[in-house]
């Protein structure tokens, strides 16, 4: 009986969840679809996480990201910064909040090396608290935070880029 009402509640939650419109960051349908089309990316911040991120949301769209070349339109990241700002919380506080400011700043431009679009900003701001008692963990928590960040840009990146095309 237990189980018989354990299996129900589970498939009703997975009802209304798909009901309601939610889905897992990404995976949204009608997500970019960039299938078959060549892209460079260009990045002038590196070949560190932001290009690794954009390189993989590019390619689960079905991009071939490619070599830079004569023909081939390229999505050019520029530059990466972020910042971290006390909002609450005084000196002696053990706890306080931060607030932390990411920022994109890129371009696209065509096969014949037009631009497109850009250069343009992505930026995008998250709270989080900081405990002076677990100062690694709340290190690792920002650490956590432009990461997801980064995913984030990368998946709004590639939606931009999708619509650019017009595929």
């Amino acid at each position: 009986m237990r189980r018989g009402l354990a299996l129900l509640l589970t498939t009703l939650l997975a009802v209304s969840l798909a009901g309601c419109g939610w889905h897992l960051r990404g995976s949204a349908p009608g997500a970019a679809s960039l299938e078959g089309v060549q892209l460079a990316v260009d990045s002038r911040v590196g070949r560190d996480e932001l290009y690794r991120e954009v390189r993989i949301a590019l390619e689960a769209a079905g991009a071939e990201v490619v070599s830079t070349g004569s023909g081939i339109p390229t999505l050019r990241l520029l530059d990466e910064s972020r910042s971290t700002q006390r909002i609450s919380g005084g000196r002696s506080d053990e706890v306080r909040e931060n607030e932390l400011r990411y920022r994109l700043r890129w371009e696209f431009l065509d096969g014949n090396g037009e631009r497109l679009v850009g250069p343009d900003v992505y930026q995008q701001i998250r709270s989080y608290r900081f405990e002076q008692q677990q100062v690694l963990g709340s290190e690792g928590r920002e650490d956590a935070l432009v990461q997801e960040l980064r995913r984030d840009a990368a998946f709004l990146l590639t939606d931009r880029v999708q619509a650019l095309i017009g595929e």
